[in-house]
């Protein structure tokens, strides 16, 4: 029996087929994309912080049901600002991974009003031929001024849902929609894997992440995290461990002193919170080495 027989299911047993496919996240930036994407999977796999375009690569997500698997596709948020390489590169990503997908999920903010960077992302979606779906987060905020203008528009979409990100509500009639829409097929991942990001992936974005929480905007968008090593060892009571090194870019010296801070005092506490997250993630003792280089390439 071949694989996409296997993933299909068998007609002899009465098996049902199997669906699969790619189903990506695309709206404006802070709709809670990343968010949603982590209470589908049940983990932290893309970080999240107020910081528009948090997300700069797309990151997949994998969720599985008896009916099939979802491989969701986070990608960067389409962001209205001044003219940047960097904003137009994640622009273009954004783009990119609308093509070779089969369903799309428009992520829309009912609290916000509808505004150049939804249209962005509108115009983006003219062209997509796959079914869309469009998904009004944050169902749990009390005030939603503007659910009604985004409900208005459902008929131009394959579906309508509400659904909250940071409750769960919502997110089991999400899945079944999307998997309604998916081809019968073989798995694209094994069940037991949660995405395609790799170690060294994860560990620099936790760390990314901490230090746009801490340092708010102090550090430019450009600030970047370089994991140089990850090795296992133990600990003095021969516990098994994480031992990591990594290095925060800097665009220039000035934001490497702010970085750094007075005495150290910034980086360990961006390092304190960073370990703390890692060990729960990784699940277990992690001791981070970690500083603060200067990379001008970032001042590009």
């Amino acid at each position: 029996m071949s694989e996409r027989e296997i993933g299909s299911g068998n007609s002899t047993t009465g098996t049902p087929p199997r669906r699969c496919g790619l189903a990506v996240l695309v709206g404006r930036t802070n709709v809670g994309k990343s968010t949603l994407l982590n209470a589908l999977v049940g983990r932290k796999v893309s970080i999240v912080t107020p910081k528009p375009q948090t997300t700069r690569d797309p990151i997949q997500g994998v969720v599985n049901r008896p009916q099939g698997q979802i491989v969701f596709v986070d990608t960067p948020g389409f962001f209205k600002t001044h003219a940047s390489r960097l904003v137009d590169r994640l622009h273009e990503r954004a783009r990119r991974a609308l093509q070779g997908i089969d369903v799309v999920v428009h992520v829309v903010d009912p609290t916000r009003p509808v505004g150049p960077e939804d249209e962005m992302v509108l115009e983006a979606l003219q062209g997509v031929s796959q079914p869309r779906l469009l998904c009004v987060n944050k169902c749990d905020v009390p005030e939603r001024p503007y659910q009604e203008l985004w409900k208005a528009r459902q008929h131009e979409y394959a579906g309508y849902y509400e659904v909250s990100a940071y409750t769960g509500q919502g997110l089991e009639a999400l899945v079944e929609g999307i998997l309604a829409h998916l081809p019968e097929g073989p798995l694209l991942y094994p069940e037991d894997q949660v995405t395609n990001a790799n170690q060294r992936f994860l560990i620099s974005e936790l760390i990314r992440e901490k230090v746009y929480l801490m340092m708010d905007d102090e550090v430019p968008y450009r600030t970047a995290v370089e994991v140089h090593a990850v090795e296992e060892t133990q600990d003095k009571a021969g516990r098994p461990m994480w031992h990591i090194k990594a290095s925060i870019l800097a665009a220039n010296p000035r934001y490497q002193r702010m970085l750094i801070g007075a005495g150290g005092r910034r980086i360990r506490e961006i390092g304190q919170a960073a370990r703390m997250d890692l060990e729960a993630q990784l699940g277990r003792k992690v001791f981070l080495d970690m500083d603060v280089v200067v990379d001008r390439s970032l001042e590009k």
